[in-house]
């Protein structure tokens, strides 16, 4: 092979690390659509971002508000390094996110218990797996359910008029049975006695039944202040 032709070869494999590296970015969060999705600055814009591999719930779900208050505490204001992984079909960055201290956003969002690992998009993403495993036996975050109904399924069910979200369904049969001991509500973290103001007007898709006030607070959840 010509010297020349060498040097090009050689010069165009030393190019490809920093080729894939330039899909990388960096740039400031300026806005938090829900706790799998933000915005971050590049090219003077704010790009949206979906983070790759895990799924939070919708904000109408039990914890959709408290996923998207945890991923803005973690990440709202912070300059990031947004590693790419394509796009969606609606166009959005696919990413994993990397803060400035260098906790993965991604994973650290799944191991306080606030996302699931989705693995129908990142299969072979091991240490998802492990972290979600981890999350649910030690009960964090919206693990704190027993039944937790995944985003795809809520999705799902509410694509479909015959079909109501799981976290929504009601029957005259759930109404008619003996009332729990103690209710919570899962986006306050707060659980109320059966005669409690504020018992009764629960909607349902927030509700969680304990059997005692211990199994509350051993949940995280503290009594409500207009409940003494």
């Amino acid at each position: 092979m010509p010297s020349r032709l060498r040097l090009s070869v050689l010069l165009l494999l030393l190019s490809l690390p920093s080729l894939v590296h330039s899909q990388d970015f960096s740039g400031q969060v300026v806005g938090i659509t829900d706790g799998d999705s933000i915005h971050v600055m590049h090219n003077d814009r704010a790009e949206k971002v979906r983070l790759h591999g895990i799924d939070c719930p919708e904000k109408k779900q039990p914890f959709g508000r408290r996923a998207k208050q945890v991923t803005s505490a973690l990440s709202f204001g912070q300059y990031v390094t947004v590693r790419r992984a394509g796009k969606d079909r609606y166009g959005r960055t696919l990413g994993t996110v990397e803060l400035p201290n260098g906790t993965n956003l991604n994973y650290e969002l799944v191991r306080q218990g606030w996302c699931w690992w989705f693995r129908k998009y990142s299969p072979s993403d091991t240490e998802l797996e492990s972290l979600e495993r981890a999350a649910r036996q030690a009960k964090k975050g919206l693990w704190v359910d027993p039944r937790p109904v995944p985003p795809w399924e809520y999705r799902k069910a509410k694509r479909s008029p015959k079909n109501p979200p799981p976290a929504a369904s009601h029957s005259r049969a759930s109404e008619k049975r003996i009332s729990p001991a103690i209710i919570g509500n899962r986006d306050s973290h707060l659980y109320y006695r059966r005669h409690c103001p504020g018992y009764g007007q629960m909607a349902q898709e927030i509700r969680i039944e304990f059997a005692s006030e211990r199994d509350a607070e051993a949940a995280g959840y503290h009594r409500a202040w207009n409940c003494p």
